[in-house]
């Protein structure tokens, strides 16, 4: 009895390690092949928009001088008011070096002034400064001079502010007394004629030869074949010019749009301009004009009113035009699914694949944009990532 007993102990033995054995081949076999992963949805917003060149377009004047050596007073983007001084008109070489040399003294006593006399607040002016630095650097990414040398003189202040220490005061009033006797005597040289503005704006230096040939009022009947030959129309900028005067508080850009595009908008929308290769993004735009051809492509006109100091030496631009903001989970597109006319996803849950109806906001790239819901797709959740066929409830093994 005892040897049948053991007898009966090793075939049981064998046939739990045969079955064990068994079990063990069946799961290799059956997942050979299967790759399944997941991922965590992201909640993210992306823009529907798309990418155009155009031009900007203001209602500006041309400040002409009548003398032969004109020296502007005012920096690129600079707000004026009626019947301020824009520049001077000098006769003579000569008399045009002294009165820069006049202006840049004035412009140090101004300067030295206002760091001496300003309030030192450390944390506000280390924003400030950097913020200047930061503009900077997209300025000089851009090679935009004008506005360059506009942020150097607004960051030039706050770093002299920044520096002075409290034993520098006699040095600074020694200084600012030298000024001002300096000044006093160019301003007895000097006998340049000053320029005004007949009325408030925004003064740039720039000029280009298309002030008059890009105009509000030229919008508003603009076609496509105007806006294509646009260029062969520039004038040339009259002699002794100083720079331009750009009235009113709106701005446009007016760019062509190709052919299926302009079903996604219409005028009296508001979308978000970016201005590519400049520090101008996310400005809230608003169609104005929207000419659509035979051919299917259009010509836009959008106007801004915000940021005109930033746009006063631009012309021809690329942009990016945003017309509507999707906010929801980001999924890759492959692991959407559509089974009996449904459209969801094959989530983990414990270890088996559930099914999830979703709503696609808005598709692009690789991705997929999913509308978030309670009793939907959620960002906690661990979508399945596979091109083999699982249904709801199907185990996946770790």
């Amino acid at each position: 009895m005892k040897k049948q007993g053991e007898f009966y102990l090793k075939l049981t033995s064998i046939l739990l390690a045969a079955l064990l054995a068994i079990f063990v081949l069946c799961s290799i076999f059956l997942r050979s092949g299967e790759d399944y992963t997941t991922l965590a949805p992201v909640y993210c917003e992306v823009g529907d928009g798309i990418t155009v060149s155009g031009f900007v377009v203001r209602s500006e004047e041309l400040l002409v001088s009548s003398a032969p050596y004109p020296v502007a007073a005012l920096s690129e983007g600079q707000r004026v008011g009626g019947s301020q001084t824009v520049a001077y008109a000098c006769a003579s070489e000569d008399a045009a070096r002294a009165q820069r040399e006049l202006l840049s003294l004035q412009t140090q006593r101004d300067r030295l002034s206002f760091a001496s006399e300003g309030a030192k607040e450390l944390t506000a002016a280390d924003a400030s400064i950097a913020a200047s630095i930061i503009r900077l650097s997209a300025l000089t990414a851009a090679q935009s001079l004008p506005r360059m040398r506009a942020v150097c003189d607004e960051l030039e202040p706050l770093v002299l502010q920044r520096s002075l220490r409290a034993g520098d005061t006699a040095r600074v009033r020694a200084r600012l007394s030298n000024l001002a006797e300096d000044i006093a005597v160019l301003e007895a040289q000097c006998v340049c004629v000053p320029i005004t503005v007949p009325q408030a704006g925004c003064f740039s230096q720039v000029t280009d030869g298309f002030e008059r040939v890009l105009t509000p009022a030229r919008l508003e009947t603009m076609t496509l074949s105007d806006l294509r030959g646009i260029t062969a129309q520039r004038e040339s900028v009259p002699e002794h010019t100083i720079g331009r005067l750009i009235c009113g508080q709106k701005w446009y850009l007016v760019c062509e749009l190709p052919a299926g595009v302009s079903d996604r908008c219409a005028v009296g929308d508001s979308l978000l301009l970016t201005l590519i290769g400049e520090e101008l993004t996310d400005l809230p735009v608003q169609i104005e004009r929207l000419f659509t051809q035979e051919d299917g492509a259009s010509l836009l006109v959008v106007s801004c009113a915000e940021r005109m100091q930033d746009v006063s030496a631009l012309r021809a631009v690329t942009a990016t035009l945003n017309f509507k903001t999707y906010e929801g989970l980001r999924v890759p597109k492959t692991a959407v699914r559509t089974e009996d006319g449904v459209t969801g996803v094959y989530v983990l849950i414990g270890a088996k694949a559930r099914w999830k109806p979703v709503e696609i906001l808005f598709a692009y790239e690789e991705y997929c944009l999913i509308r978030q819901e309670p009793e939907g797709l959620r960002a906690d959740d661990q979508v399945i990532l596979t091109e083999e066929e699982i249904r709801d409830g199907s185990v996946i093994a770790e």
